[in-house]
C-alpha cells in the first residue's frame, strides 16, 4: 500500500491547459508569432498538447554545455508546432488517399493473376490459406476472427449469410473475390504473399517486403498517429528494398541521402508508399487526381509559412527530399 501511494507521488500532474504556456516558455518556446491566448485556445479547441509538442523534436535545442541555456530550444515559436499540426494532418488525409488505392489495386491484381492459373478455381488458394489460418500453431484462427468480428455488421452479414458461419469450424469455399473484400489491409498483404509463394510468383514476392511497411503507415495513418514528429529519429536499420534503391537513383536522390533518410520508419514508410501507388494502380485517372492533389499540397500549403523552418537544417532536407520524388514521378504537367 505505502509503495503504491509512493509510486503515485511519483506521476507527473496533469496540466491545465492554463499552465501549459508558462510550461512552454520555460522551455524557450516562444510565442512572438501567435499570441499568447490564440495559443491557449487552438490547445483548448484544436489540438492538444501531446500531439502538438511531439513536433519540437523537429527543432534544434542549444548544444551542450549551454549554460542557462541548457535543454532550452534554439528557434522554436508555437506557430512553428501550429503550422507543423495542421501539415501532418493534410499529410495524413493525402497518404489515407493513396493508401486505400494501394490496397484497390493489389485486389484487382491478384484477381488478374488467378486468370492466368490453370490449378486456380477461384477456391483453392483461399482454402489453403485458411486451412493454414485455423491450424496455426502460434496465432490460430487469426484470420478467422477478424472474419467472424466483421460479419456482425449490415454489409458483410450480406455477403457471408450464404455460408455456414459456425465460429468452431474451418471456414471454406468462399470465393476469392468475397474473401479479399473481409480481410484488413495486414491480412491483404499476408494472403498475397501466400499467393505468389504457393504459385511461384517470383515477380510478386518482391513486392511484399514493400507493402509490409505501407500497411504500418496505414494504421499510423487510421489511428490519427503523427506522421511528422521525430523525422530525425534513427530507428529502421534494414536495407531498403532494390526497387527503391533504382527509384530514388532515378530521382536523384544518392546513396548518402537515402541512406539518412530511410533509417526513419516513417520517412522510409511514406516513400515506399509513394513508390507503390505509382506501380500498382493502373487507373490514369486516380492517377491524376492523386498527383492534384500532391501537387497542391507539397507546392502549396506545406511551404505556406516556409519561413518559419529558415533555420532548421532537418525540415528542409526532408522537404527537399521529396521534392525530388514528387518532381520526378509526380510531375503535373507529364500526361
Amino acid at each position: 500500500m505505502v509503495e503504491n501511494e509512493e509510486k503515485k507521488s511519483e506521476l507527473r500532474p496533469m496540466m491545465k491547459i492554463s499552465e501549459l504556456v508558462p510550461y512552454l516558455k520555460k522551455k524557450n518556446i516562444k510565442f512572438e508569432k501567435i499570441r499568447e491566448q490564440e495559443a491557449e485556445e487552438y490547445l483548448r479547441n484544436n489540438n492538444n498538447y501531446y500531439n502538438l509538442t511531439s513536433y519540437k523534436h523537429n527543432f534544434l535545442k542549444y548544444p551542450s554545455p549551454a549554460g542557462e541555456y541548457e535543454g532550452l530550444y534554439q528557434d522554436l515559436d508555437f506557430a512553428y508546432l501550429k503550422d507543423m499540426a495542421i501539415i501532418d494532418h493534410r499529410v495524413r488525409l493525402l497518404f489515407f488517399k493513396i493508401i486505400i488505392d494501394i490496397e484497390h489495386y493489389l485486389k484487382i491484381r491478384i484477381l488478374n493473376l488467378i486468370e492466368n492459373i490453370e490449378e486456380e478455381n477461384g477456391y483453392r488458394a483461399v482454402n489453403m490459406y485458411l486451412e493454414k489460418d485455423f491450424n496455426d500453431e502460434k496465432f490460430p484462427r487469426k484470420v478467422h476472427n477478424s472474419i467472424f468480428k466483421k460479419v456482425g455488421s449490415e454489409y458483410y452479414n450480406k455477403i457471408f449469410s450464404k455460408y455456414d458461419i459456425d465460429q468452431d469450424q474451418q471456414l471454406e469455399n468462399i470465393p476469392i473475390w468475397e474473401f479479399l473484400e473481409i480481410i484488413t489491409f495486414g491480412e491483404l498483404v499476408n494472403f498475397y504473399e501466400f499467393f505468389s509463394k504457393e504459385y511461384s510468383l517470383e515477380n510478386e514476392l518482391k513486392n511484399i517486403f514493400i507493402l509490409r511497411e505501407i500497411v504500418k503507415l496505414r494504421n499510423a495513418v487510421a489511428h490519427n498517429s503523427c506522421l511528422l514528429s521525430d523525422l530525425d529519429r534513427k530507428d529502421n536499420s534494414y536495407a531498403p528494398d532494390y526497387k527503391i534503391i533504382n527509384y530514388l537513383n532515378d530521382c536523384g536522390i544518392g546513396k548518402e541521402t537515402r541512406s539518412n533518410k530511410l533509417s526513419n520508419s516513417r520517412i522510409r514508410q511514406m516513400t515506399y508508399a509513394l513508390y507503390m501507388f505509382n506501380e500498382i494502380v493502373t487507373s490514369d485517372g486516380i492517377k491524376k487526381n492523386v498527383t492534384k492533389d500532391i501537387n497542391e499540397l507539397f507546392f502549396g500549403r506545406i511551404i505556406h509559412h516556409k519561413e518559419y523552418y529558415n533555420n532548421n537544417g532537418l525540415l528542409k532536407s526532408v522537404y527537399l527530399y521529396f521534392k525530388k520524388i514528387i518532381e520526378k514521378n509526380y510531375n503535373v504537367n507529364s500526361d
